[in-house]
């Protein structure tokens, strides 16, 4: 059995806070654009898988969501559907070399993907650190 790192409940906790902030900010557009919801729902994504990670006594090599994505794939699998929101998600802020930084901007469109996503990763949250 492997002892689960210190603090994975306080990243679990963001998880459930920015999550809750995702669902609020799609009924304020006109403060919250694709943009913020964005955001807002790669950190809640975020906090869950190291929530994960952390309660099964690990952390991940890299927090793009396509590493993430790799991490979480060699605990149990993932729909093609998540995975190709999250990769898609990852496209849009390519930030980590300040020599080629690529910043899209989501549609409005994107933002129900954005939201089924961090429901999902809850999902993946709720079972995985409850059995760890």
């Amino acid at each position: 059995m492997t002892l689960a790192l210190s603090d994975w409940e306080e990243f679990y906790r963001d998880g459930k806070s920015f999550h809750k902030r995702t669902r609020m900010s799609i009924n304020q557009s006109q403060i919250f654009t694709p943009t913020l919801i964005q955001n807002l729902a790669a950190m809640s994504i975020e906090k869950y898988f190291m929530a994960i990670f952390m309660s099964r006594g690990f952390l991940p090599r890299n927090h793009t969501m396509f590493d993430l994505v790799e991490e979480i794939k060699q605990i149990v699998p993932i729909s093609p559907t998540l995975e190709e929101t999250l990769l898609y998600m990852d496209s849009l802020q390519q930030i980590c070399s300040i020599d080629n930084i690529k910043i899209t901007s989501p549609k409005k469109e994107d933002v129900p993907q954005f939201l089924a996503a961090v429901d999902q990763v809850e999902f993946l949250a709720d079972t995985l650190c409850k059995s760890s």
